[in-house]
């Protein structure tokens, strides 16, 4: 077999050498000929792709049981059998290989056989170069829209998004968020590795998407994996995908996330979350840019950039043993520190202007501002779920208030200074007040409220339930 080119393979690249971008990919290429394979070779060569021969059927498989390509070029007349024989064969180790099939042969009746069969496309020999350039292009294209899309469509951002403008989207105008808002312009023109630092509630998600949007990787996918909700013994599944019959009930194979953000940003909430086998096999992947599916034996290529998000203190944990120190190392790249709420009182009133700007047209309200007393207990108060928390509040109080100003009979009680002086609430506290506030401003009504609170039904459902919001019945919900 003959292989071009070396080091790890980094799929979805952009190409720079066209008048156009166009995506590239890891090609196997199945033919016999060696002046039409080194030809073949030579063309994807010059447009980025990274191509491997194979000169029979045997050495095709034994490369397939070791690694996935994006695409294989199939000839169909071979030493040691016919083309489509593999096609089945690739269709088994992984459904979204793409196959261009490469033969003289253009009767309606071999064509028929390799779509049934599952072939991407016919190009007929002698092979035009320029039909060649536009239909790889074209088929990879397709192999990572069919990849993002019908895996996990539910995690990937429904919009593919492109810079609107080349400023950050930091609501604040503190000196902190000011040095935040400068630190993510110059990181984001880089692929380097970020870490966002700073309590719960403070926006980290917020800051991950801006530096993705304002990225090169702004067209490709963004991927939010929130490492404390998924259950432990899942986590290597969820991260890396899993091979069927890896387990007990893995029934299909599942591409993991890391797949999934191919070509764009993966961003890793609550990393400190991750246990220390999860957390080798991240390193290793991160860098070697390359990792195994649980249960698996080939060798994936991923091409990410990585943003981390923790609440936690990971200098401790390092020193505890809790966190791999050389995960820390390879994280903390980039570290960017954002600090809670009540040191920035500043900002405060600039967000109160946006969520007034961008929940009112989500629950029908009209409130055109917040009266003095009650904008005085939103400055004096604590802060504790720090933005998270002034959303949930203001969320609430628009849609009690419904016109004119939001009043201090809007707020949650623990806003008043007497209750200040007491033990403050949970911010599960006020999130149950907040939903149950939604719940009765929509008649119960599940799927409106889900939509006001930006959450899916099943995890409105969830927290009803944990919180034990008594829920009116209605019809239709």
């Amino acid at each position: 077999m003959h292989h071009a080119g070396s080091g790890p393979v980094e799929w979805w690249r952009m190409s720079t050498t066209g008048s156009a971008q166009e995506w590239t990919g890891h090609l196997l290429l199945v033919e016999d000929d060696p002046d039409v394979a080194n030809a073949l070779e030579a063309i994807a060569a010059s447009e980025g792709h990274r191509t491997e021969i194979a000169s029979t059927l045997a050495e095709a498989r034994a490369f397939l049981d070791e690694k996935v390509p994006d695409l294989v070029l199939l000839d169909l007349t071979l030493p040691d059998g016919n083309g489509l024989d593999l096609l089945d064969e690739i269709r088994e180790i992984d459904e979204v290989i793409s196959v261009i099939i490469l033969t003289a042969q253009t009767d309606v009746a071999t064509v028929v056989r390799g779509m049934q069969h599952g072939a991407d496309n016919f190009l007929p020999k002698p092979i035009e170069r320029s039909l060649l350039v536009k239909t790889i292009s074209r088929v990879l294209r397709e192999h990572r829209n069919r990849q993002h899309v019908e895996t996990y469509r539910n995690v990937i951002s429904s919009r593919q998004t492109s810079p609107e403008t080349s400023l950050p989207k930091v609501i604040g105008s503190s000196q902190a968020m000011d040095r935040i808002r400068e630190q993510i312009i110059r990181v984001a023109q880089t692929d380097t590795s970020v870490i966002l630092r700073g309590e719960s509630g403070t926006g980290k998600g917020m800051l991950a998407r801006e530096i993705h949007r304002l990225s090169a990787r702004a067209s490709g996918p963004f991927v939010d994996v929130n490492c404390a909700s998924i259950q432990p013994q899942l986590v290597e599944s969820e991260i890396f995908g899993h091979e069927k019959g890896a387990f007990t009930g893995a029934t299909a194979r599942k591409p993991g996330l890391l797949e999934v953000a191919n070509g764009g940003t993966l961003f890793l909430d609550e990393v400190a979350d991750l246990d220390q086998q999860a957390q080798a096999k991240l390193l290793k992947a991160l860098e070697d840019r390359t990792f195994r599916r649980v249960g698996g034996v080939r060798i994936l290529s991923v091409d990410i950039r990585l943003v981390a998000a923790t609440h936690r203190d990971l200098d401790a944990m390092v020193a505890s043993g809790d966190f791999r120190q050389d995960l820390f190392y390879r994280l903390n790249v980039f570290p960017i520190w954002i600090p809670p709420l009540r040191e920035r009182p500043d900002d405060l009133a600039e967000l109160v202007g946006h969520f007034l700007r961008t929940v009112n047209p989500l629950v029908g309200s009209q409130v055109t501002g917040v009266s003095g007393r009650a904008e005085e207990l939103l400055l004096q108060y604590h802060w504790p779920g720090n933005v998270r928390e002034l959303r949930n509040v203001i969320e609430r109080a628009i849609i009690l208030a419904r016109t004119g100003k939001i009043e201090v009979r809007h707020l949650p009680k623990n806003l008043a200074p007497r209750a200040r002086r007491q033990t403050l609430r949970p911010l599960e506290d006020v999130e149950r007040e907040h939903i149950s506030g939604v719940l009765k401003a929509t008649s119960y009504n599940i799927k409106r409220s889900a939509s006001i609170l930006g959450l899916s039904r099943s995890t409105l459902y969830a927290k009803i339930k944990k919180y034990g919001i008594p829920v009116a019945p209605r019809n239709g919900s």
